[in-house]
């Protein structure tokens, strides 16, 4: 069915084009009757007419879309949740939130500005010198790195706060040795590296050794090893902590076939605190974190920096409050 347009309107209600745009966009200096308004309206309402977000946003210098640039992230529930709820803040503030994934071999992201024309550009990772520049040149807003250690502030989640919190966790439990389990894989490094990054300054700071870190792929056979490397060394760990709870998980497995009594021979924590968790036997000890609130987080940043008023909400959460250790059985 084609698209109707603005022509349409003016054929049904008997009026010309340009009073359908005075009409639809709120213009009162045109000595309308109210008896052409109510005509106009009543007219586009029954047709389904749309105003073209191209054309509105070429009226205003910039549309109400938020553009999210999202990197190769691997699929992951905590970052999904974390999209949702951000486009729900968003949409509640009076924007839409369009995602675009990019892994960088795609078209040039400068192509895509004159085309969408957001009111910003909110980037996941680390937008390439060329694009940032491009948006400059457009005078598109950009914020960049959000999930970057050193734009921890956008959100309230700091991913070195998290490794942090696993080991002071471990450390109260009475663990001196711990073991770290690090996800073997590139992609996630934006979270990875970070979390081991403050679980090794909370070893520091606590006068515990390193953690003895061992990198783990999503499979049977590399949890059996790294829990033989953990278990069987000159000085064995006590406690793990993984950069997940997938990971947990599989350490946990590989645990019970191992004989390995979880939590009296080997403690556990991971972070996401994913609904599997809550169901493991036994129950998983991890790090949730308060997407939501760190969604609002960025949403007010978002406002403040395309100039528009911050929508009325209770306090947004401050960034210690973005984390939650939830003691379960694994400790």
């Amino acid at each position: 069915m084609p698209r109707v347009t603005s022509k349409d309107v003016a054929r049904e209600a008997g009026v010309s084009q340009t009073t359908v745009s005075f009409v639809l966009n709120g213009r009162e200096e045109h000595g309308l009757s109210a008896e052409t308004r109510r005509r106009v309206l009543e007219t586009a309402k029954r047709l389904g007419y749309v105003p073209s977000g191209a054309g509105r946003a070429l009226r205003k210098g910039r549309s109400n879309v938020v553009l999210c640039v999202v990197p190769d992230f691997p699929v992951a529930e905590a970052m999904e949740q974390f999209k949702l709820a951000l486009g729900r803040s968003l949409s509640e503030a009076g924007y839409t939130c369009v995602y675009l994934h990019h892994d960088g071999t795609a078209t040039p992201l400068a192509e895509l500005w004159q085309h969408v024309q957001p009111a910003v550009v909110v980037s996941f990772g680390s937008l390439p010198s060329a694009d940032a520049q491009s948006l400059r040149g457009a005078e598109i807003p950009l914020l960049d790195g959000v999930f970057t250690p050193d734009n921890t502030r956008l959100t309230g989640l700091s991913q070195q706060d998290i490794g942090r919190l696993q080991i002071e966790h471990l450390a109260a439990r009475g663990h001196r040795h711990i073991g770290y389990a690090a996800l073997d894989d590139p992609r996630e490094r934006p979270f990875s590296l970070p979390r081991l990054r403050g679980a090794t300054l909370a070893c520091d700071d606590l006068g515990l050794p390193a953690p003895q870190v061992v990198s783990m792929r999503y499979s049977r056979a590399s949890a059996r090893d790294a829990v033989a490397e953990w278990t069987q060394g000159a000085t064995p760990v006590t406690a793990v902590a993984a950069f997940n709870d997938l990971l947990a998980l599989a350490v946990l497995a590989s645990c019970r076939t191992q004989h390995i009594d979880v939590p009296d021979d080997l403690a556990l924590i991971g972070v996401d605190d994913l609904p599997v968790s809550s169901l493991a036997v036994p129950a998983l000890t991890t790090i949730g974190m308060d997407l939501t609130g760190a969604a609002d987080n960025l949403t007010a940043g978002i406002l403040s920096t395309v100039g528009a008023p911050a929508p009325a909400a209770p306090c947004r959460p401050a960034a210690g409050d973005i984390l939650t250790l939830i003691h379960r059985e694994t400790t």
